[in-house]
């Protein structure tokens, strides 16, 4: 049940009639655990026992850490007079330790799921292969991927470190976590909602208005335009690329060259953020016409003046959770404060350079720690890890050689509030940006640098137009592309210039004539120019397979 299919907009339409019908407004929150009890179990029946793991397990965990933090403060202030001071800190030092247990054995379980279920074949492959054995007799795990894994795996593990760390209060009543966990318009691909901004939406009653309703259905086909106009055109070619070999070829088909691997570098870039933010805001759509308000997971990360911007722009809440839960334990243990110390009292760390190196060294490196994990997160296979040591080289690099970009500018009279150079800055962005996506579109690592390297080396554009038509494009789906892509470039800087969110409040200053206008003309072009019918086979959103 796609989040582009006609079944699911019955399935929400139904919903939500029971939703804002039912006489009670507090037991909504009921209809959205059927919802999505019901959403889950119809598209991954065969592995729902893994989400009620998850959901058991940390439900049990949280609220046992958290009678943990109760029986010891009460314990402590009944004693208050009989014991001393290091009796009080002994106590409380057990008490957490109890907690750090918990903590511990609970992410273990739910992080050993995840990697079982998606990275043990892989894993098991390579070792096999380091020892001279061929990957395809080594053991194998013969299982699909539950729906949303990745996502709710994270959400789950974000709200018990939440709870161990005293910072949200935990949920008492089970199905009302379940329902966080499990919420069906973020379970397919995110965003990666935090406890403390979601739970209370989520079991509040709404009523329906017209605001939420009119904002919510223009951001559901403003998704829908960007998802099937945009992306599953550019896909068809990219599909095709893939069908006749890649660089590789086929025994009918010799090959793609460099020009070719670029053009299509450039249209899985545009099929990947509309195909990923697409699917978000038809997500934050139907959520906003319920009055539950998804956090941002997107702000024109294309306008990205660095790749540290791109990333604080591109998938919000993965870099957040990232961020607090694996950047600053890193950071600020006391093993990258020593590490820092090192450097700060060698000779090295005697001169600006290693002044500098020390002070940013711990942040540098715990950043390169964080985008190695996003690489893996996002698939089992040597072209992600090369993903994401790509990234995190470069923003580690950047944080170290600060001084040496500054320096260089002033010598050479940049002004850095220039136009000019700030479009420079946004186009050598997007390049680093390029770069990354052909792991993604490679088969794995190897096939990657073969696809960089013939990028530099085999640029030959009259080879290119003479396999064009091979990707099964014509010249009307060029057009489409262009022609949306201009749409999409225009909300994007309007958005951009505005401080908005969403098209929906972009046009609410604007007449309530235009806004009809504008709606109606998502709704034609999605209805026009969108690929769907009985016989069009749908691409799946990219980031099911994360």
């Amino acid at each position: 049940m796609a989040l582009t299919s006609l079944p699911f907009a019955l399935f929400t339409l139904v919903t939500g009639i029971i939703y804002f019908a039912l006489p009670k407004k507090q037991y909504q929150w009921v209809v959205l655990l059927i919802a999505s009890s019901f959403f889950y179990v119809y598209n991954s029946f065969q592995y729902t026992a893994f989400i009620l793991v998850t959901i058991i397990t940390i439900y049990l965990a949280a609220n046992r850490m958290a009678a943990i933090s109760a029986e010891t403060k009460a314990e402590v202030k009944a004693r208050k007079a009989e014991w001393s001071r290091e009796q009080k800190k002994a106590f409380k030092e057990a008490s957490q330790k109890k907690k750090r247990s918990i903590l511990a054995w609970t992410l273990i379980l739910n992080f050993g799921i995840l990697f079982l279920l998606k990275y043990f074949n892989f894993l098991s492959g390579s070792i096999s292969a380091i020892l001279g054995g061929s990957p395809e007799n080594a053991p194998h795990i013969h299982l699909l991927l539950p729906l949303g894994i990745s996502f709710y795996t994270f959400i789950a593990t974000g709200y018990l470190i939440d709870v161990y760390r005293e910072t949200v209060e935990p949920e008492k009543n089970i199905f009302r976590f379940a329902l966080f966990v499990s919420f069906f318009p973020q379970i397919i691909q995110g965003p990666i909602s935090q406890f403390g901004k979601l739970q209370d939406q989520l079991i509040s009653p709404h009523r329906l208005e017209w605001i939420n309703f009119k904002q919510g259905i223009i951001n559901i086909f403003w998704g829908l335009f960007k998802k099937l106009v945009i992306a599953d055109c550019a896909w068809r070619g990219i599909k095709m690329y893939y069908e006749n070999g890649g660089i590789n070829g086929t025994p009918d088909f010799k090959g793609y060259g460099g020009t070719m691997v670029l053009f299509i570098t450039l249209l899985y870039a545009l099929q990947l953020y509309a195909d990923f933010s697409g699917g978000i805001d038809i997500s934050r759509g139907i959520c906003r016409i319920l009055g539950i308000e998804l956090e941002v997971n997107f702000r024109q990360p294309y306008f990205s003046r660095s790749i540290s911007e791109y990333w604080r722009r591109w998938h919000i809440t993965l870099g957040a959770w990232m961020k607090n839960y694996v950047f600053y334990p890193i950071a600020l243990s006391d093993l990258s404060k020593r590490i820092s110390t090192s450097i700060a009292r060698s000779s090295f760390g005697q001169t600006a350079a290693g002044k500098h190196v020390s002070k940013v060294f711990t942040t540098a490196m715990a950043s390169f720690i964080v985008f190695l994990c996003i690489g893996i997160w996002h698939g089992a296979n040597s072209k992600y890890i090369g993903f994401g040591v790509w990234n995190g080289t470069i923003i580690m690099l950047s944080a170290m050689l600060g001084p040496v970009y500054a320096r260089s500018r002033d010598a050479l009279h940049i002004n850095s509030d220039a136009a000019w150079w700030k479009l420079f800055q946004m186009f050598r962005t997007f390049i680093i940006v390029l770069v990354g996506y052909v792991f993604d579109i490679a088969d794995n690592f190897t096939n990657a640098i073969q696809m960089m390297k013939l990028m530099i080396t085999d640029q030959n554009k009259g080879i290119f137009i003479r396999q064009l038509h091979t990707l099964g494009l014509h010249k009307t789906d060029y057009a489409i592309i262009m022609l949306a892509s201009m749409i999409l470039l225009y909300v994007s800087i309007r958005l951009e210039k505005t401080h908005l969110d969403t098209p929906g409040e972009l046009l609410e200053k604007r007449s309530g004539l235009i806004q009809w206008l504008a709606l109606l003309a998502l709704i034609l072009m999605v209805l026009v120019l969108g690929s769907y019918g009985p016989a069009y086979d749908p691409a799946e959103f990219i980031y099911m397979q994360f």
